[in-house]
């Protein structure tokens, strides 16, 4: 069975084939590839289940199957999951979900239950897989309790460590694990830093990629935060594209614990830690046009506010296509501002793409329309669906 698969991928050929072929050669072994993932993530299930003293299915993936240590775990932790799951596990072996799609399912599992988890099948079906991710977490933290959120978050804490060694050449590593609260802050200071330096290597008016890599300015970034004198403050108020951005009800805020409080990326945020962070912290109510900020400017600028900029973290945390957090993104205008569009710049015509898909729109011809109650990439005009 597994030699003829092999052959018949083997027959399969790029050769002389258009875009329109290659592009649906994409999606069709995509769906190969999805069902075969599931027929893994079965077999590794079966042999968990199995008592006889052998490698377990984590083990069997990374000793046999060549998997990283972290993807065999993970592939594990999603096979226990999917066999409480069977419509997540249909969408998967019939490919209209990735493993990645499941692996966001079986998390969402573990923090309520594989069988409440199983409802988002349809939902994983409709989005991109890092799209869903950040849906499914905050799909879970809705319905998770607060108890609950407090104890992870406490074991996670626990969990954090900073490793260091010099290596053969004498460079001096660091391999860092934090817990998410503590992760919002230091990423949002070291995004803050590398869009700093980013600007003094030339930015978009010049070549900064060619100054030093991004691998090199994120170094140099670090260094400087944890070179920098204690209490040392950047002078001017960060975009707030750089800034710790977080959902609140106003319930939370009188201590009820029903009210959504989550990261704009869907990790949730427990009454404990929303006290401790609200004690320094700037709160925006993100009711549009709140305490007189200017949030529909018509024509009269181009660039978003950051008054805009705030309510548009708060209202699609990131890019809208793919769920790139703020700090990649661009606010993009529905209605082009240029003629002939002449869009305004208000906060209904605009909405947060990442670089890759802002080139889509305005590189390939892709469009932003409205689908059942949200945003979504279209194809350009004349484009099929599935072609693209």
């Amino acid at each position: 069975m597994f030699e003829l698969a092999h052959a018949q991928l083997a027959e399969v050929t790029t050769d002389l084939l258009t875009r329109d072929a290659l592009e649906t050669l994409v999606v069709e072994l995509s769906r190969v590839e999805a069902h075969a993932a599931e027929r893994r993530l079965a077999a590794t299930a079966a042999i968990d289940s199995l008592d006889d003293g052998g490698l377990g299915g984590a083990e069997v993936n990374r000793v046999k199957g060549r998997k990283s240590s972290k993807r065999a775990k993970k592939a594990a932790k999603t096979a226990a999951a999917l066999a409480r799951m069977p419509r997540t596990r249909e969408k998967l072996a019939q490919g209209k979900i990735t493993e990645e799609h499941a692996d966001a399912s079986a998390d969402a599992a573990a923090r309520v239950s594989p069988e409440e988890a199983d409802g988002l099948a349809d939902v994983a079906a409709s989005r991109p897989a890092d799209l869903f991710a950040k849906e499914s977490r905050s799909w879970a933290n809705a319905r998770e309790r607060d108890a609950e959120k407090a104890e992870r978050q406490a074991r996670l804490r626990a969990a954090r460590e900073v490793t260091t060694w010099t290596d053969a050449d004498g460079m001096w590593c660091l391999l860092a694990k934090f817990d998410p609260d503590t992760a919002q802050e230091l990423r949002a200071a070291l995004t803050r830093e590398v869009d700093r330096l980013w600007r003094a290597d030339g930015g978009r008016d010049g070549r900064p990629d060619e100054v030093r890599t991004p691998e090199q300015r994120r170094a140099d970034a670090l260094a400087a935060l944890m070179l920098a004198a204690p209490g040392a403050r950047a002078a001017k108020r960060p975009h707030p594209k750089h800034m710790v951005a977080v959902r609140v009800d106003a319930s939370r805020c009188r201590t009820d614990p029903t009210g959504v409080a989550e990261y704009v990326d869907g990790s949730p945020l427990s009454q404990a830690t929303l006290e401790r962070i609200a004690c320094g912290a700037e709160f925006v109510a993100t009711v549009f046009g709140a305490q007189g900020e200017t949030l529909w400017q018509g024509r009269r600028h181009r660039l978003a506010t950051d008054a805009q900029w705030v309510n548009l973290i708060a209202r699609d945390g990131g890019c809208f296509c793919c769920g790139a957090e703020p700090a990649h993104c661009q606010a993009h205008h529905i209605v082009p501002w240029e003629p002939p569009g002449r869009g305004p710049s208000d906060i209904d015509n605009l909405v947060l793409v990442c670089t890759q898909t802002h080139h889509l729109i305005h590189e390939q011809g892709y469009r932003v329309v409205w689908v059942d109650g949200k945003w979504t990439l279209a194809p350009p005009a004349g484009t099929s669906r599935a072609a693209a």
